[in-house]
């Protein structure tokens, strides 16, 4: 496999476990408890925790592609498969699940400054200003991008600490009973615990970019990791704070669990949750846009820079119309099923038709030798 990418641009393999975390830790984790206990109710962490053992499994199916792929991303390995006008089109459909995500990470990051802090703001501005945050940060390049990427990993990771305040008014028999589901709600609560997941499959386009490919994929696997821990954290002490019909009628159950905390000099904590989430939001969507500017930059005559503002114009333009939260919910499942479909059929198709295809090359060479 060769990479073409310049050694100045290349990143080392511990920066992917930055990248991958960064890009999965987003405005999801402030209302996943409340999506994900539909089916298993308060058996949904078991559900959750599945999920994120099969994103490692995934992580080696994405490996095994990208190693197989001319240029080391999706976009060669599309055309490799499926010759330049089919393999050109599926990039190009892999491009608007990519403005699909950052569309939902914007909206859902608004809806809550909207209706937390600023009712009377207008959505169009709040819009510009997180666009144009990202744009200067993506026009810096990925390395730019990391270094940012991994201040906002650190910075909100200061909050963890605050959920020993619900943990010491914890019940924990609302866990209770254990195991009293059927197979069908373990799955519907698993379909729902995929968005707070999404992320890792920029993978497919930030291979190429990083050093000593080979040590990465323990990075990657360390992401996941790290990604599903901390959530899994935030909803085990969700669900011993709160009762399932408290969580069937809060939107935000994070930032229930900050409206506990008070400090002397503090009152809204929630306030301080909702500020430092900006930090969270803006490395995903840093991460987007740079792949939306590169499939543009490889599939298209355009340049880095062109490639960039027609993505954040189109971004915009789908974010205009979406101003109730029917819009948003519609959004997110659209999302959630795009994500089921890339993540648990397209990727297992692809490696499947891929290691069909080189058997019968196998096999075709060593019968004309």
């Amino acid at each position: 496999m060769g990479t073409h990418v310049k050694e100045s641009l290349t990143l080392s393999p511990y920066f992917l476990w930055i990248l991958i975390h960064g890009t999965q830790m987003r405005s999801t984790l402030l209302l996943f408890q409340h999506r994900i206990i539909q089916g298993a109710e308060m058996d949904a962490w078991l559900s959750f925790a599945i999920v994120g053992v099969s994103f490692h499994l995934l992580l080696v199916m994405m490996f095994y592609l990208l190693k197989h792929a001319a240029e080391g991303d999706i976009i060669s390995l599309h055309n490799q498969l499926f010759g330049m006008w089919i393999g050109k089109l599926l990039t190009f459909v892999f491009y608007g699940y990519i403005l699909l995500f950052i569309v939902n990470e914007l909206r859902s990051y608004i809806e809550v400054i909207h209706v937390w802090v600023f009712p009377n703001s207008p959505q169009w501005s709040l819009s510009i200003l997180l666009l144009l945050i990202s744009a200067y940060i993506v026009s810096g390049g990925l390395r730019v991008i990391t270094g940012i990427t991994l201040l906002c990993v650190l910075i909100p990771s200061l909050l963890i600490p605050s959920l020993y305040f619900p943990l010491k008014h914890a019940q924990w028999t609302n866990f209770l009973p254990l195991f009293d589901h059927t197979a069908y709600q373990y799955a519907e609560s698993a379909y729902h615990s995929l968005s707070t997941f999404m992320g890792a499959e920029f993978l497919l386009l930030l291979y190429p970019f990083i050093k000593n490919q080979e040590k990465s994929k323990k990075w990657a696997h360390l992401a996941v990791a790290h990604s599903t821990l901390i959530s899994l954290l935030i909803a085990v002490v969700t669900f011993a704070f709160l009762n399932l019909q408290e969580l069937k009628h809060l939107i935000w159950p994070t930032l229930i669990l900050s409206k506990i905390i008070r400090f002397p000099v503090l009152e809204r904590f929630d306030y301080v949750y909702i500020f430092f989430w900006f930090f969270v939001i803006i490395s995903p969507c840093c991460v987007g846009l740079w792949g939306c500017t590169r499939i543009l930059k490889k599939t298209t005559p355009l340049k880095s820079r062109p490639a960039l503002w027609i993505t954040i114009g189109i971004v915009f333009v789908i974010m205009l119309p979406m101003k109730s939260p029917l819009m948003i919910n519609k959004l997110d499942s659209a999302l959630c099923l795009s994500g089921w479909i890339l993540m648990y059929g397209y990727i297992p198709l692809l490696c499947i038709w891929l290691g069909l295809r080189n058997r019968f090359s196998n096999i075709k060479r060593a019968a004309s030798s």
